[in-house]
């Protein structure tokens, strides 16, 4: 029994404390010798004694190891509440990106299509943290009854895109992450 005792505190100990080799790097550098005066100008090298290191558990380190399952399980959730698109399509072909403000990187859209013409543009039905400029609207040189309203990001004010009559959000100063 106490044989049982002394192997499993061997157990824990050793589950406390890192490996040795954890830490090495296979290679030789100053810090691995004290400093001293040897033969003829020469250092002596005197191995340092290296301390053990404690093993940090995930709750010390304030990590969740299935937070990032949990945040891409809420990031899938966004793209389908805001896709127009079918249940049956992938959920790589259901956006070209997630859209998030230049200035404050505050996300303004997950699901969007990208313009066929210019790479840095969106256009989007479904968005979020922006809203339209009361009384500013613009037209197009050219077009008659089109026109446009002015939409900024709701946290820092800068203008993120224009909404058309038909209300599609056309976004050009976003920064798209994704595909």
């Amino acid at each position: 029994m106490e044989k049982n005792n002394a192997e499993e505190k061997k157990t824990e100990n050793k589950d406390e404390w890192y490996d040795e080799v954890y830490f090495d790097s296979d290679q030789d550098s100053e810090e691995d010798y004290a400093g001293g005066i040897g033969l003829m100008g020469q250092q002596k090298k005197e191995p340092i004694v290296k301390r053990k290191k404690k093993i940090i558990s995930n709750d010390e380190l304030l990590y969740d190891p299935e937070l990032d399952d949990k945040d891409e399980e809420w990031v899938t959730k966004q793209i389908d509440n805001d896709s127009s698109r079918t249940d049956d399509i992938p959920l790589d072909d259901k956006t070209d990106a997630i859209l998030t403000c230049p200035m404050c990187f505050t996300t303004l859209c997950y699901s969007c299509q990208r313009h066929e013409k210019y790479a840095n543009q969106f256009r989007a039905m479904f968005v979020r943290n922006c809203h339209t400029v009361p009384g500013e609207r613009y037209k197009v040189p050219g077009e008659k009854d089109e026109s446009y309203s002015k939409v900024t990001c709701e946290t820092c004010g800068i203008q993120v895109a224009m909404l058309d009559e038909d209300e599609v959000y056309h976004f050009f100063n976003v920064v798209a992450t994704g595909r």
